[in-house]
C-alpha cells in the first residue's frame, strides 16, 4: 500500500521528521498509533481502539498491549486530542520505545470538533513539548506541520456547516471550498515558513527520542 497523498501543504520540517521516522520501517517495530483505515507506510504496525481496515493490533493507547521496549519508533498523527488522559498515553509510549527510538507525533491546535470516540483537547507546540519532557523523552523538534490558511479554511468550512443557515448552507459551503482550496489553502506555502506560523497553525508536531540511560 502506498502512503496517502498530501495536499495540505505541510512544512518541509515536518516532513523530514516524519520521514525520519518511517525510514526505520524494516529496523524493527514501528508502531502506528492510531492508524487505519490508512497506513503511513507499508512497513508501519497500526494500532487501534476498533478493528478497523489496515488495522494490526487492537488495543488502548492509555494501555498498550506490548512489552517494554520492544518498539523501535513510533508514528502518531491526529490522536492524542481524542485521549482523555493524553499524559498517561504519553508515559505508555515512553514504557514500550526501545532506547534511542524515535516518534513522530502530529495534533492538532486550531481544528473544530471532531470526536473519534471524543475530542478532548488540542495542542500548541510548546504544550506537546511538555506533554512528553514529562513523560521522560528527549523533544528532538517541534513546530508546525499544516499552518494558518489550512486552519482558517476548516474552521470556516465548519462554521458554515453548523451555523449557516438551512437555505444557504450547500451553496455557501461549496462556494467556500472551492474558494479556500483554489486561494486559501496554497497561502500555506509561504504562511508556514513564517517564525509566527506557530500562533494559527492548524497542527504541530514534535519529534521524540527516548533517552538511551532511560530505564
Amino acid at each position: 500500500m502506498t502512503r496517502p497523498v498530501r495536499t495540505d501543504y505541510r512544512t518541509a520540517t515536518s516532513r523530514a521528521a516524519e520521514s525520519r521516522v518511517l525510514s526505520l520501517c524494516g529496523q524493527g517495530v514501528v508502531l502506528g498509533l492510531g492508524g487505519g483505515p490508512s497506513r503511513a507506510h507499508p512497513g508501519v504496525t497500526n494500532l487501534n481502539i476498533g478493528r478497523y481496515e489496515n488495522v494490526d493490533l487492537v488495543g488502548d493507547a492509555h494501555r498498550l498491549p506490548l512489552a517494554d521496549g520492544s518498539i523501535t519508533a513510533v508514528h502518531c498523527e491526529a490522536v492524542f486530542e481524542h485521549l482523555e488522559d493524553p499524559q498517561d498515553a504519553a508515559s505508555e509510549l515512553f514504557r514500550v520505545m526501545r532506547p534511542n527510538a524515535l516518534a513522530y507525533v502530529c495534533t492538532p491546535f486550531l481544528q473544530p470538533f471532531h470526536g473519534y470516540p471524543s475530542h478532548f483537547q488540542n495542542f500548541t507546540h510548546l504544550g506537546q513539548k511538555r506533554l512528553f519532557e514529562r513523560a521522560g523523552f528527549k523533544v528532538l523538534e517541534c513546530g508546525v506541520c499544516v499552518g494558518p490558511a489550512w486552519a482558517m479554511s476548516t474552521i470556516v468550512a465548519a462554521f458554515i456547516a453548523q451555523y449557516a443557515p438551512r437555505l444557504i448552507r450547500w451553496p455557501a459551503r461549496a462556494m467556500w471550498y472551492a474558494a479556500s482550496h483554489m486561494f486559501v489553502r496554497p497561502l500555506d506555502r509561504w504562511l508556514s515558513a513564517r517564525a509566527d506560523a506557530y500562533v494559527g497553525a492548524s497542527t504541530t508536531y514534535v519529534l521524540l527520542e527516548k533517552p538511551e540511560c532511560a530505564s
